[in-house]
């Protein structure tokens, strides 16, 4: 059983883990409702978008492979914008922990296709940094900083321009479903189809001014916008991770100090019977001599 000063320096100590937990909570919680309102909004608006870039640059990748089968077109020397024909994965991690499993479900996913497929990759964050080194893989590896509340527009830009030169992006990221809820998610930012690949059923479109320009707009500043967008879908839902991690860890803490405070007492209360005990033993024993005296007399 924990001696009384122990119990108190417990009891110190999750009083206080309790306060940090509960600061964390309204700080995560504040950035959540920040940064909600925001990410909403552009959501629906970038998914429409993403979804018109594939469009063109399917009808356009559908249009090059007909001229090279026509001997008119190279089918990457012919594009606007000039790439590396390679794939990239790039994941967003953090650069501090109590975002519960949520940068680990991410890293995972990110694992288990970069094992599986062909491509570089991209890791963003300290905690994705260390992970890396943790897991020794294989593919060739760029590392890049990103601050974890407010990200610096060099930072994004930095990523971004590195980024541009592959064919094939895909972003691996966290994404908020509820407050209660937030999961790990991938997208492909970079129109979903390569320029030397086979291309399915793909629409006709009439193009204005013309398809090398629509398509150079696209790969140029939608692929910044829908990264841009990736990474504030990323800090909402690490938010609100570190919320309801937060709110249980507090929840833990208080459960704990009640457990603790009772043990505490408990002992208090046997300490001072102990005391009381000794001290009506203590008269019992002076007492019977007197009382022997008396007897003789």
């Amino acid at each position: 059983m924990s001696s009384a000063k122990e119990l108190k320096e417990n009891l110190e100590v999750v009083s206080a883990i309790r306060d940090i937990t509960s600061v964390y909570q309204e700080i995560a919680s504040l950035r959540t409702r920040q940064l909600r309102e925001g990410v909403a909004k552009t959501r629906e608006f970038l998914a429409g978008v993403a979804e018109v870039y594939n469009h063109v640059k399917a009808s356009y990748a559908a249009i090059l492979q007909r001229q090279f089968r026509k001997g008119k077109a190279d089918l990457r020397g012919s594009a606007p914008f000039k790439r590396n024909g390679k794939k990239v994965f790039v994941i967003l991690t953090a650069n501090e922990h109590l975002y519960g499993n949520l940068i680990l479900d991410i890293w995972r996913a990110f694992l288990v296709d970069l094992r599986r497929e062909e491509a570089d990759a991209v890791i963003v964050g300290s905690v994705g940094k260390y992970f890396a080194r943790n897991e020794k893989i294989t593919a060739a590896a760029t590392f890049f900083p990103l601050d974890d509340d407010r990200p610096t527009a060099g930072q994004i830009k930095k990523i971004i321009d590195f980024i541009s030169q592959y064919e094939q992006i895909v972003v691996y990221y966290g994404e908020m479903v509820s407050i209660l809820m937030q999961i790990h998610a991938k997208a492909d930012i970079s129109g979903g189809v390569t320029l030397g690949g086979e291309v399915g059923e793909a629409k006709s479109y009439l193009f204005e001014p013309s398809p090398e320009k629509i398509l150079a707009f696209f790969e140029t500043e939608i692929i910044a916008a829908l990264f841009n967008q990736r990474i504030y879908e990323h800090q909402l839902a690490r938010f609100a991770a570190r919320m309801v991690a937060m709110d249980q860890a507090t929840e833990n803490a208080r459960e704990t100090l009640s457990k603790l405070d009772k043990e505490f007492k408990s002992l208090r209360r046997g300490i001072a019977n102990k005391k009381l005990l000794e001290t009506f033993a203590g008269r019992q024993f002076w007492s019977r001599p007197v009382a022997a005296k008396e007897a003789e007399a």
